[in-house]
């Protein structure tokens, strides 16, 4: 009989030039040369910190000796996977106690091109087709309460698999980079990182929020620069201000100089790759009608490659609208702003929808499809507030002045009804 477990298990392997789990019971060991410290300017996806690093044909992996239990409960594993081969078999993950019995044997694989999920002779592929040198958010989902397998690729569900027994491995080394499949190890060729587990069945909203949020700025004390998302994208603060906020505190910015910065990001408009879906949202309250930047993207956290992606058009000394562009420079001007007022503002990106600008969680305006060529082909810094002077068109090289709270961002266009949600708290 299966059962739920009443006490859950947590498990992180974040890789970060360390082989141990975060919460200190599952630590393990790299195997044949594998290394966790692999750093560049377009890797891991989560710009902070280090991937696995994995060669196939060195049968390199990650090991935990201490028996990890999953067997007859439900249970959740993430991870972002970048594979330099797809076809065949690669393995990801797994853990063995008998390589021919039936719900004994967990692998979690590409295969032929698809995620191949499965605990023997209970199997569930996936049917997106994967490509190579990509970054994919990935999880496998057991519930042992409605008996269903579920596979995610990029937050959305892949397949699902009804009337599924549960996973009886009593025994078993547990390895990331490898797997245990058809009575022979298949090894993984590029980078694991994050590697998530739990014994417990996640909702579909929670494996998108993992997937899909990069970084959630509340700015509440005690730790105001910290990332309250999933990621950890902790930042700095210059010459700001805890004050009160939209929702609890918030950051006072008092104009040039004054700014958050945080690094880490992968696709947010100006990022590794080009025409990639991103979403930045915040409340922001204004205290004098200065033209300004509010939103900066860069390559470097002193400047390098950077643009101004939103900020404050003022007219006259009396009146002022909001702006937002992307790179390139598609520009859409907003309504009037009402000083020392909170409004909320969404900016969103999809090769098919083009810009979008919501306000107070309401769509104002859009470029339409929007295609652009232009990439800085490294993991980003944000700023907001203003730090140096940006390449702009239309957004000017000047300090905000004013309060921003509650930033999220994502890595997909966000839909209306999300930006209504973040603009009513």
């Amino acid at each position: 009989a299966t059962s739920t477990a009443t006490t859950i298990t947590y498990v992180l392997w974040s890789f970060d030039n360390v082989t141990t789990d975060l919460y200190g019971n599952y630590n393990g060991e790299l195997v044949n040369g594998a290394t966790c410290t692999v750093s560049s300017s377009t890797i891991p996806y989560l710009g902070q910190g280090y991937p696995l690093g994995l060669t196939s044909s060195l049968n390199q992996s990650f090991q935990v000796s201490t028996f990890l239990n999953l067997a007859s409960t439900s249970f959740t594993i993430e991870a972002w996977i970048y594979s330099t081969v797809v076809t065949g078999d690669n393995g990801i993950m797994g853990q063995c106690d008998c390589t021919s019995c039936e719900n004994k044997c967990f692998f979690f694989l590409i295969r032929s091109s698809k995620l191949y999920v499965g605990f023997t002779l209970n199997d569930i592929n996936g049917l997106t087709t994967l490509t190579v040198n990509t970054w994919y958010h990935i999880a496998f989902v057991y519930d042992s309460v409605t008996k269903k397998q579920v596979l995610y690729l990029n937050g959305v569900q892949d397949n699902v698999k009804s009337s599924a027994s549960a996973y009886q491995g009593a025994n078993g080394t547990f390895t990331v980079g490898s797997a245990t499949f058809s009575t022979s190890t298949k090894f993984f060729n590029g980078y694991i990182d994050n590697v998530k587990i739990s014994t417990q069945a996640k909702s579909a909203t929670e494996v998108l929020y993992a997937a899909s949020l990069i970084a959630y700025y509340s700015f509440d004390l005690p730790t105001a620069t910290n990332d309250n998302g999933p990621n950890g994208l902790n930042g700095t603060a210059v010459n700001t201000a805890a004050v009160t906020g939209r929702v609890n505190e918030a950051m006072g910015f008092t104009g040039s100089s004054s700014y958050f910065q945080a690094y880490g990001f992968y696709q947010a408009g100006f990022g590794v790759n080009y025409n990639k879906p991103f979403s930045i949202s915040m409340w922001i309250s204004v205290s004098t009608y200065t033209s300004c930047a509010i939103v900066q993207m860069s390559t470097t956290y002193n400047g390098g490659s950077c643009f101004n992606m939103l900020g404050i058009f003022a007219y006259t000394g009396n009146a002022g609208q909001w702006v937002a562009q992307g790179y390139a420079w598609p520009t859409i001007y907003g309504s009037p702003i009402t000083l020392n007022t909170w409004t909320h503002i969404s900016w969103t990106f999809s090769l098919t929808d083009g810009y979008r600008l919501y306000i107070n969680g309401v769509y104002y305006a859009t470029t339409g499809y929007y295609s652009y060529g232009g990439t800085s082909g490294a993991i980003t810094w944000i700023q907001i507030g203003y730090n140096f002077a940006c390449t702009s068109a239309y957004i000017s090289n000047a300090g905000f002045q004013g309060i921003i709270d509650e930033i999220y961002v994502h890595n997909r266009e966000i839909t209306a009804a999300e930006v209504s949600a973040l603009a009513n708290p």
